[in-house]
């Protein structure tokens, strides 16, 4: 958990550009930055407090069965809110972990992709964490899981750099991904994706 967020302002500008932009769209423009701010601290004292009481409680008892399923719901929320917040940040470029940042976006990947799909890291690398460009890419790159069948998703395997999906690449996918260097071949039934290297 971290604290709020500081530092200079990362959302997007009210008035950049607003044409073409209806009244909404210029309206979550302008709030993307505060919206992230509260998000963040209504998430941090939501899991504090739950985090601090499951253990004060009697095991086994009702009431801690709820707050411990209340403090997982936290959690949750936390990590898709902040992820699917991310997206409206400027952009930004620094090296990363391909294996954290692809667990930070699994509960976007995994909305994405239509169904529950399981994270399979096989190797650990450093990438090139263009943001919030190569997370709208990643997205875009599961979003190809939602025309399979309903049910469980194969697994997502990362080994090292290299990205594995079992489903073709939406076109919009394969263009951001190559945008940003990233190689595309196929493998199997779907796509292995080389992320540019930290």
């Amino acid at each position: 958990m971290t604290g709020p967020e500081t530092g200079p302002d990362d959302g997007a500008s009210p008035g950049s550009d607003g044409k073409g932009a209806s009244a909404a769209e210029q309206a979550m423009a302008l709030l993307m930055r505060p919206v992230r701010h509260a998000v963040n601290n209504l998430s941090m004292v939501l899991t504090a407090n739950l985090d601090s009481a499951v253990p004060r409680l009697p095991p086994g008892e009702v009431v801690a069965r709820q707050v411990t399923r209340a403090r997982d719901a936290a959690l949750e929320y936390d990590a898709l809110a902040r992820g699917f917040l991310a997206l409206g940040r400027e952009e930004g470029i620094r090296p990363a972990p391909a294996g954290r940042l692809l667990q930070e976006l699994m509960p976007l990947l995994t909305l994405a992709a239509g169904g529950p799909v399981e994270l399979r890291i096989l190797g650990g690398a450093v990438v090139q964490r263009r943001s919030p460009l190569l997370e709208g890419a990643l997205i875009l790159a599961a979003s190809g899981g939602a025309a399979l069948p309903p049910g469980p998703r194969p697994a997502i395997r990362l080994d090292g750099a290299r990205l594995s999906l079992a489903w073709p690449l939406p076109p919009a996918a394969r263009s951001a991904l190559e945008e940003l260097g990233a190689a595309v071949e196929p493998e199997g039934e779907g796509v292995a994706i080389a992320l540019p290297a930290g």
